[in-house]
């Protein structure tokens, strides 16, 4: 693979250098814009009822427009980060639904004149048929130099991109999340690898600085913060920044959270930034650069994170997605069914709950499984009784998991059980103690999780009490099955759950069950299709669902817990 790799370089950069102009001595001044985990939000509005949101791309926009009328188009450069083919009917609709027209992404990147755009695991997630349609036939600049090519031996997508303005060569490395291999079924990503961040990088900086010769590199990776002396594999960035030589900016994704600092890395300070996720921030770093005989001798990086909340949409935007638009509007306000009770995702933190048995519930019928796990996949949802639109199936089940059914022993079943709970709540000693593992908010500020909490899994099909009082791992009792038939831990059950768990998502499998990661594929009996589609043709048959709370589960005791929920609750909502 590193022989190919060796092959091919030489010839790309003698491409990507002919007749290129020489950069002439002075001071140059370049705007590098980036959005990161856009998840969808491309309209300004929302499709049921036309009220206006918080932020979207439009305002994204009006910000770069105005940019480009200051400063001109050559001293502006923007990079989208990954995670932008999932989370919104918007990118839904085009990758799934109209496959025909062209994808609302790929005409955003054409509007908005992106000029690379880094693979997020979430666009992996969309499968082979969307990214390879983007990529090859509508021509978005995809970056992704650590997923390789398993035919080929180089990479999928483009490893790299040099961009040129008036003779100054900038290059923007894109690598996505090596996790993937973790978090998506196989089929999603047939025929790739993806290599770990670090040495991927090491190898690719060092390439281009040698053939492409560049004036600066910018690493734009879709991964998140971490810790500047701690490698981890999802969440590199910081240590990348003080590890990594020959970076000059790093652009980080994936976790959602708004940073601009400089990282020491031995030598000289490496500025890293990440504008949130959502469209909530828009990333900018201002690189200032004096070039004498076509060397840079100085150069100076500024950070900002510019706020989109209250920022008028560009009306040239909204006019020209217009028909965009009103074509998902469409898909996503039609009748689904009618939900005959109310749902609430806030009840899934605090017991069993009618959201999360309807899961259980969906995946249990459409399996054949014995048992179920399921978590919450939205924070704060509340759905009255009503006539249910695609809109709220997705609030409902925001992604795109396929429904898996894996083998597991009754002795696996209670360490995942223990690994779930022992992420959710604490070892309470007191009715004063805390009942949820928080991070208590200051004065005025909410409560959050200190864990993700799409990793606190419940159980159907079988009978189990959770006792707040033990200590972490051995906390659940498993009474029986559902039917009242013995539970057995030497037993092999069917157990149905989304392909994220079941390719190692969250860690329950594999530290929690203590099953190594090899051996995953192994424990699948069954495969179906994605998890909201089968809700969507479950309501979509029936004509109605009636969410009912299957109270196979419980925590214990009452009397010690009923007041650290309600103080929880309030924290938190």
């Amino acid at each position: 693979m590193r022989l190919k790799l060796l092959l091919i370089l030489p010839l790309i950069a003698a491409l990507s250098s002919c007749g290129s102009p020489k950069a002439a001595n002075g001071d140059y001044v370049f705007e590098i814009y980036s959005t990161n985990d856009v998840h969808g939000k491309v309209f300004d509005i929302s499709y049921t009822d036309s009220a206006p949101l918080r932020y979207s791309l439009a305002s994204a926009a009006t910000i770069l427009t105005e940019a480009r009328e200051r400063a001109g188009e050559e001293r502006i450069i923007l990079i989208d980060n990954g995670d932008h083919l999932q989370g919104d009917n918007s990118v839904f609709y085009y990758n799934y639904i109209d496959t025909s027209s062209k994808h609302i992404f790929s005409e955003i990147v054409k509007y908005m004149k992106y000029d690379a755009v880094t693979v997020g695991n979430h666009d992996i997630e969309a499968g082979h048929d969307v990214y390879d349609r983007l990529f090859r036939k509508e021509s978005v600049p995809y970056l992704a130099a650590n997923a390789i090519n398993l035919k080929k031996g180089r990479p999928y997508f483009e490893p790299y991109k040099i961009i040129e303005r008036d003779g100054v060569k900038i290059a923007i490395i894109g690598m996505t999340n090596p996790n993937i291999k973790k978090w998506l079924s196989q089929d999603l990503w047939l025929g790739m690898d993806f290599e770990e961040i670090v040495p991927s990088l090491e190898t690719w900086v060092k390439r281009v600085r040698e053939i492409e010769n560049p004036h600066l590199v910018i690493a734009a990776l879709h991964v998140g913060l971490g810790e500047t002396d701690k490698y981890e594999m999802e969440n590199p960035a910081r240590y990348v920044a003080a590890n990594v030589p020959g970076i000059d900016v790093v652009f980080a994704a994936h976790d959602h959270k708004t940073t601009s600092e400089y990282i020491y890395n031995g030598k000289d300070s490496v500025l890293l930034i990440e504008g949130g996720g959502r469209v909530s921030s828009l990333s900018k770093v201002t690189a200032s650069i004096t070039i004498q005989d076509g060397k840079v001798v100085s150069s100076q990086f500024k950070g900002q994170t510019i706020p989109i909340e209250g920022v008028t949409p560009d009306s040239g935007y909204v006019a020209y997605f217009a028909p965009y638009f009103k074509a998902v509007r469409d898909f996503t306000v039609q009748k689904v069914g009618r939900l005959n009770n109310s749902l609430s995702t806030r009840d899934a933190f605090f017991g069993p709950s009618a959201y999360i048995d309807m899961i259980h519930s969906l995946q249990l019928k459409a399996s054949g499984a014995q048992i179920s796990f399921a978590a919450p996949l939205s924070f704060d949802v509340t759905i009255e009784p009503k006539d249910l639109n695609y809109q709220d199936l997705l609030n409902l089940y925001p992604f795109e998991n396929q429904l898996f059914v894996i083998e597991l022993s009754g002795k696996e079943i209670q360490k995942y059980l223990e690994f779930s709970y022992g992420r959710w709540i604490n070892t309470m000693n007191s009715k004063s103690d805390d009942f949820l593992m928080l991070n208590h908010g200051g004065k005025g500020e909410r409560g959050k999780f200190k864990n993700h909490f799409f990793n606190f899994d419940s159980a159907a099909g079988i009978l189990y009490e959770v006792d707040v009082r033990k200590p972490e791992g051995s906390k659940v009792n498993i009474i029986s099955m559902a039917d009242g038939s013995k539970f057995d831990k030497e037993h092999n059950y069917s157990v149905a759950l989304s392909s994220y768990r079941a390719n190692g998502g969250g860690d329950h499998l594999e530290i929690g069950c203590g099953i190594e990661k090899a051996d995953l594929d192994k424990r699948v009996l069954n495969r179906f299709s994605d998890i909201r589609e089968i809700l969507y043709n479950q309501i979509k048959a029936d004509g109605s669902i009636n969410a009912i709370v299957l109270n196979h589960w419980k925590f214990i005791p009452s009397e010690m817990i009923s007041g650290a929920i309600e103080r929880d609750k309030k924290e938190l909502f």
